[in-house]
């Protein structure tokens, strides 16, 4: 059977988690917080994600977009309506079931997903020059140096490499990697931006992977 990463703060979710889908031979790992979660893919290899969209700290539709950036394992996402189906972020989740629902179908629904959805390629690192990224296991190397990078520069890094000549506002970083709207607090996004370039880059003040866009925020690359 599969290894499933589960989120909820649900008490009768948790039960059809973590009891009812391991009684039918899953391995689950639950998590009450979106945040708990998306730290566990650092460490643990998973087949399917199951998450509950009212998260206390990060709403669903957030940590699948985070899934996203380093997995391409499929994703079911528990709502409570279809309007809730309807506001989904294109390509955000692989399926919708709504609550309540019982084990036996959440089964098949993983059962499904997995039979459909093609083995992933073992090989996730991106070059980029001189650098390498690997969102499987969440490293970063320069010519074979493994970067030691904070949560946020990873962050940082992770999403702006997703889209290379991209040009992402402060605010716009903001909101996907803190997942904050207070647009008062963009100093945060240029402190972590100076510390990945001091991190990544041979010369910060001459920077080729990380780009000031004047009067517009930052982008990544393409690299020359």
């Amino acid at each position: 059977m599969s290894v499933i990463l589960a989120a909820t703060d649900q008490p009768a979710l948790a039960e059809t988690f973590g009891v009812e889908l391991e009684r039918v031979g899953h391995t689950v790992h639950l998590f009450a917080s979106g945040r708990n979660s998306l730290d566990a893919l650092g460490t643990d290899s998973f087949d399917v994600a199951v998450l509950d969209l009212s998260l206390p700290d990060i709403d669903g539709f957030e940590v699948a977009r985070q899934i996203r950036l380093r997995s391409e394992i499929p994703i079911i996402m528990i709502v409570e309506s279809p309007e809730d189906i309807d506001d989904a972020p294109p390509r955000v989740a692989s399926d919708f079931a709504i609550n309540p629902l019982d084990a036996r179908s959440l089964d098949s629904r993983i059962t499904s997903l997995l039979r459909s959805t093609p083995t992933p390629q073992t090989d996730k690192r991106e070059r980029h020059g001189e650098l390498t990224i690997d969102r499987r296991s969440m490293t970063a190397t320069i010519r074979r140096r493994r970067l030691d990078l904070t949560r946020t520069e990873l962050r940082l890094l992770l999403e702006m490499s997703m889209h290379p000549g991209h040009v992402y506002s402060r605010t716009q970083l903001l909101a996907k990697v803190w997942g904050e709207t207070n647009s008062t607090k963009t100093r945060a996004v240029d402190a972590n931006i100076q510390s990945l370039r001091s991190k990544i880059e041979s010369d910060p003040a001459n920077p080729k992977y990380i780009k000031t866009v004047r009067g517009f925020g930052y982008r990544f690359g393409p690299i020359d």
